[in-house]
């Protein structure tokens, strides 16, 4: 069973259209986490975090560009819910491509 813990409260939104969110005391974030608010919808997703140490900042990319963030709202994030992994796909090897031989 999965529990939201409060990721911090929302500044303002930024020119570029992004959320900037002042995260809470001893919340550790990182970039790639999804934000959800009260209700349990998707906000957005961290993008990178900006600011002292001892104060940061989130920016955060919205999921939907029509979302008003007030100032003073607060968004939460899963506890069960890490960062996505990053996957690649696997090389495959290369087949029926074209040898090409030097004429001597």
């Amino acid at each position: 069973m999965s529990s939201t813990i409060e990721a911090g409260e929302v500044i303002h939104i930024a020119k570029s259209g992004r959320l900037i969110l002042k995260i809470g005391n001893g919340i550790d974030l990182k970039p790639g986490e999804n934000l959800f608010d009260d209700a349990g919808k998707k906000v957005g997703r961290i993008t990178e975090l900006i600011g002292q140490v001892k104060a940061p900042y989130a920016s955060v990319l919205l999921v939907d560009s029509r979302i008003k963030g007030t100032s003073g709202s607060k968004l939460f994030r899963f506890s069960s819910r890490g960062i996505p992994s990053k996957t690649r796909k696997k090389s495959r090897p290369i087949r029926n491509k074209r040898r090409r031989y030097s004429r001597s």
